[in-house]
């Protein structure tokens, strides 16, 4: 009896670090699967109508503040008070790889959203919208300013 009981126990420890292990795993792998964020063509084309002011970026700034650092950082690092709790993390918006991308697709990702961020079309007229990117793209690193 006593064996069967050494065995049992040896098969648990087996599944606990089976068990462990997938835990460990699988989020990393829908995390890669999930960083790669398709916006459709004709979305990427879109350009912003909104001219670039002040007036305009302290709206966006504002904007940004009430809805997007609780995720993004106040400086949009990508290290807000929830980006700890978030699969995929929030994205750097000051990186040059973010930065790179077309007015269009960071309009259509803030409008559309996707898990675990929200999409903003419900909340946020079109001019609100375009106001948010404009702040954006003055979270420019440095050596992205200069490009």
């Amino acid at each position: 009896m006593q064996m069967n009981y050494q065995t049992i126990l040896s098969k648990l420890k087996c599944f606990k670090v089976v068990f462990i292990l997938l835990i460990l795993i699988v989020p990393y792998k829908i995390q890669a699967q999930n960083n790669d964020w398709k916006v459709p063509e004709e979305a990427q084309k879109i350009e912003n109508t909104l001219e670039k002011s002040d007036r305009v970026l302290n709206g966006g700034k504002q904007i940004f503040g009430q809805l997007c650092s609780v995720c993004h950082g106040k400086a949009g690092a990508g290290d807000g008070i929830t980006a700890a709790a978030l699969n995929p993390k929030p994205a750097d918006l000051t990186s040059v790889a973010f930065q790179e991308q077309s007015d269009g697709t960071i309009y259509y990702k803030i409008r559309e959203g996707r898990p675990p961020m929200p999409g903003f079309k419900t909340q946020l007229s079109e001019q609100q919208t375009w106001a948010i990117v404009h702040f954006i793209r003055s979270l420019k690193k440095e050596e992205t300013k200069n490009k």
